[in-house]
């Protein structure tokens, strides 16, 4: 069952087979005595890729818990010996990897030869048992009670000058509803937006999106191209406002920012190599959001 699943993790016998020390006739062989023994067939092959049966769908998804259950057992020994081995899955988006999970994890790797990193790249939140993962670095709206808490990203409405120049004025929130709007849904839920202003106080408005996307920086790409209004980290854009490419819209008004924030799997009994790592996430974002809610200040105040 886990040389099956280590198939169709990885859609195809040899790598299956590299990954797990064995040759392909084997891995093959492995298969094959499984289908024989449920009678059903679970894979479908051709010469171009392999594709699972709908029996192989089905028995796959017990097969992947039975192999986390195993992999669980196996960190749960760890953690008595407080061993520093083995392999460790980090789910994150694209752009939070590259600008602040691999400097955050630098000392981690340096330090640590034994432990064996995968990163899964995904701008979508990906199931954290399916894929075996260890904890996910995310930022939205969506926290969850056990998630681990790191900060908070500031985030505004910016378009291209183009855009705003040829569209009516935007003077409320209210005033959103007659324009273009760009939005980041990886979920497909309803858009709505809460502005909050010291003198009017709170605004919630329900926004229907010209475009959505469940990636953020096609969303940039698209507010720079013209197309429409959309909700931006400032980190992101931050060069974009400086340089006039964008502008920021309804800057007297707040939207709250988005948490930025740790889920992990091992909530109990959690393994000292999970541990480790999230204790240099945790003390890298320490070090870094001050300076990030210090310029989202600056350029509120201008």
């Amino acid at each position: 069952m886990a040389t099956f699943a280590r198939v169709v993790e990885l859609g195809a016998f040899s790598r299956a087979a590299k990954a797990l020390g064995l040759t392909t006739s084997s891995v093959s062989q492995h298969v094959r005595m499984l289908e024989l023994s449920l009678q059903a067939t679970l894979l479908n092959r051709s010469s171009r890729k392999l594709s699972l049966t709908e029996a192989g769908t089905l028995f796959y998804k017990h097969c992947a818990h039975i192999v986390t259950a195993a992999s669980e057992a196996e960190q749960s020994v760890a953690v008595l010996n407080n061993e520093m081995v083995g392999e460790l899955r980090i789910a994150v988006s694209s752009f939070m990897s590259t600008r602040y999970l691999i400097p955050a994890l630098h000392d981690f790797i340096k330090h640590n030869p034994k432990i064996k990193l995968r990163f899964e790249v995904a701008d979508h939140n990906i199931d954290l048992i399916d894929h075996r993962i260890d904890l996910a670095l995310r930022a939205g709206r969506n926290r969850q009670p056990g998630d681990i808490f790191l900060g908070r990203f500031a985030d505004v409405l910016c378009a291209s000058p183009e855009y705003l120049e040829s569209r009516p004025p935007i003077h409320s929130p209210v005033d959103l509803l007659q324009h273009d709007f760009l939005l980041f849904n990886p979920h497909g839920e309803p858009c709505f937006l809460e502005f909050s202003n010291e003198a009017a106080g709170t605004v919630r408005v329900r926004l229907q999106p010209r475009i959505s996307a469940n990636h953020a920086r096609s969303l940039r790409f698209l507010a720079l191209d013209g197309h429409g209004i959309a909700r931006l980290l400032h980190n992101k854009i931050g060069e974009d406002l400086q340089s006039g490419r964008l502008r920021q819209v309804l800057p007297q008004w707040s939207l709250g920012g988005f948490d930025i924030f740790v889920t992990v799997r091992h909530r109990d009994n959690m393994p000292a190599k999970v541990r480790q790592c999230l204790d240099h996430i945790e003390r890298y974002f320490a070090s870094i959001l001050p300076l990030h809610a210090m310029s989202a200040c600056a350029a509120a105040s201008g």
